[in-house]
């Protein structure tokens, strides 16, 4: 047999860097952004869905790198 069939354990997911740093990034300014349009009682509508999709983003991003995709 070969050492390539045999495996021993779970291979480690590769992880990227950069998903964790733009994940953390795209997070907080996206709080950031959200909780500045949540304290102006203003109608900016698509200020506020872009501040979401900034956190979402960022936490798809977060979720990335932990599964190693």
């Amino acid at each position: 047999m070969n050492s390539d069939e045999i495996k021993t354990g779970e291979e480690r997911p590769t992880r990227n860097k950069w998903n964790l740093i733009l994940g953390i990034l795209f997070l907080a300014y996206g709080s950031y952004r959200l909780y500045q349009k949540l304290q102006i009682p203003d109608d900016d509508n698509f200020g506020m869905i872009l501040a979401v999709g900034f956190i979402f983003f960022g936490i798809y991003d977060l979720w990335k790198y932990y599964k190693g995709v």
